[in-house]
């Protein structure tokens, strides 16, 4: 999974922070969002590789564009 990049475009967020999107089998598939998406750090996209995730969803707003964030962190695993 893959929150806040479309593929081969990692570099620039946060132009294409409101996408995300899934590869199974090596089929991408890539969806819009309201919201934009950022690692907790504040400075990029977020990748998850296969198995289990447990997440940590936060908000922040980018003063500077008005947008919404979802800040998701990895808190660990079961």
């Amino acid at each position: 999974m893959v929150f806040g990049a479309l593929p081969g475009r990692e570099g620039n967020w946060p132009e294409d922070a409101d996408n995300y999107g899934t590869t199974v089998k090596g089929k991408s598939k890539f969806y819009p969002a309201l919201a934009s998406f950022s690692n907790p750090e504040f400075n990029g996209p977020v990748f998850l590789g296969s198995g289990r995730h447990r997440l940590l969803l936060s908000t922040k707003i980018d003063h500077e564009s008005g947008r919404l964030f979802v800040l998701i962190s990895e808190t660990g695993v079961d």
